[in-house]
């Protein structure tokens, strides 16, 4: 697996390339078609820092946050229904609390929920 730490406007251009979505976003995940290898995992700096602010955390724990979360997604857990996202967000904090990291149950991509 590897992570991209990279700038919203590298975001939007992937985001708009793989999924027809032409806007920035926090994650995004590339699924390996190599068996053993899980895959690619995207995330933008600027906008991590920007929903860090808005939730009131650090960035270094909201970009850990995201990382864990494309990892999940790669795993093949899903966050589109409500019951689904609750699995998620418990798997989220299991790895980071094992990674010593705080757990935060009312994690959400918080800006896209803005948007919507």
């Amino acid at each position: 697996m590897s992570i991209l730490l990279t700038e919203d406007a590298e975001m939007q251009a992937l985001n708009a390339q793989f999924r027809n979505l032409d806007e920035s976003t926090d994650v995004l995940t590339f699924p390996a078609d190599i068996p053993m290898l899980l895959g690619d995992i995207a995330i933008s700096v600027p906008y991590a820092d920007r929903q860090a602010k808005v939730r009131g955390v650090s960035l270094s724990q909201e970009l850990a946050y995201l990382a864990i979360h494309g990892g999940l997604h790669l795993l093949g857990f899903d966050d589109e229904s409500e019951d689904d996202r609750k699995v998620m967000i418990e798997q989220m904090n299991r790895a980071a609390v094992a990674a010593g990291l705080k757990p935060d149950y009312e994690w959400t991509s918080l800006l896209h929920e803005a948007q919507a």
